[in-house]
């Protein structure tokens, strides 16, 4: 045989035996013992702390944030989508509060081709019309519970029971036909039955707090709340527009743009579950506006809206909408 040929094998044989001896030498003893290439990294990794924990690990301390995520559409979307990985929180320090939700939301929601019908799309100029000088959509949503919805309570009572009963005894604030005497206290003739039934039932509840109806609804029973409910809704407002001792209407009717998705265009709702605003008592508006922005009354809807109000900006909401008609009309085939 050439001696090139005896050499090339030779060669070939040192090779293939450094090559053997480096495999036995660098790989390790845990080789395909849980797949191929994995060696000791999979009980390496499954020792390390989780840098998702899920939203099961924030349960804990944020339970009401918890229930109100897990009970809406915002369920499929995990706690750290937005607010980052929880790895070593909350002994490492807070989590962020995302601060642009126009940017954050519209990830998701910005209208575009492709996009799954089921997912609500908006057109962000058209939706939310401020949103370039940095209104932000928590001003409208609850970022745990964003879709815009009250629970409609079953309004199911007798308004002859409620007179007879129950209204006498709120005369003194709200008055014998439910047009409150003072301006401090609401107006509740031609309010939303199922509205009422909501409030009453939040107070009798401890969910809504108030010196004055919390005893009062607390001593009601779910039937008698029901009577109440439907004989005010029954009673014509008949309130004229009230006159507008604080505030500024015409800039609160700029500001009203932002609640007529809740509270119509001039505060006459289509929606029972919200209350009416048209020709409410200016003061007891003030008086609610700033109960919602302190925290006093609970609503996560309300408490968006009006973080970002000052006092002025609540006088003069307050304002234009005592100055509405409580009775709709028609103007050009629209309902107002």
């Amino acid at each position: 045989m050439p001696k090139h040929i005896v050499r090339l094998i030779l060669l070939m044989v040192a090779f293939g035996a450094i090559g053997y001896a480096a495999k036995v030498f660098f790989t390790a003893d845990s080789f395909y013992k849980y797949g191929h290439y994995r060696a000791a990294s999979v009980p390496e990794i499954a020792a390390q702390e989780p840098v998702y924990q899920t939203p099961r690990y924030c349960q804990t301390c944020h339970s009401e944030r918890h229930a109100q995520w897990s009970a809406n559409n915002h369920k499929t979307v995990t706690c750290e989508t937005c607010h980052g990985a929880a790895k070593g929180h909350p002994q490492s320090g807070k989590l962020p509060i995302p601060s642009d939700a126009v940017k954050l939301c519209t990830l998701c929601h910005e209208a575009m081709p492709g996009r799954p019908r089921t997912q609500p799309q908006i057109q962000v100029a058209q939706h939310n019309p401020y949103a370039s000088s940095g209104q932000q959509c928590t001003a409208c949503h609850n970022p745990h519970a964003p879709k815009i919805v009250a629970v409609v309570a079953i309004v199911a009572g007798d308004a002859a029971a409620g007179a007879k009963k129950h209204a006498a005894s709120c005369a003194a604030c709200h008055g014998a036909k439910g047009i409150s005497p003072n301006d401090t206290w609401p107006n509740l003739a031609g309010q939303h039955a199922a509205y009422l039934v909501r409030i009453l039932a939040a107070y009798k509840s401890g969910a809504q707090k108030d010196v004055a109806m919390t005893p009062l609804a607390q001593a009601l029973s779910d039937a008698e709340i029901q009577n109440l409910a439907a004989y005010y809704a029954s009673l014509s407002c008949d309130g004229a527009p009230g006159a507008a001792r604080i505030g500024d209407v015409a800039a609160g009717k700029a500001l009203a743009k932002n609640c007529t998705a809740c509270h119509g265009e001039t505060g006459i709702t289509s929606n029972p579950a919200w209350p009416k605003l048209a020709a409410q008592k200016a003061e007891y508006l003030v008086n609610a506006l700033k109960a919602f922005r302190a925290g006093l009354r609970k609503d996560p809807t309300m408490a968006g809206v009006t973080r970002g109000l000052s006092d002025g900006d609540i006088a003069n909401l307050a304002a234009y909408y005592a100055a509405q008609n409580c009775q709709a009309v028609t103007v050009g085939g629209k309902t107002q």
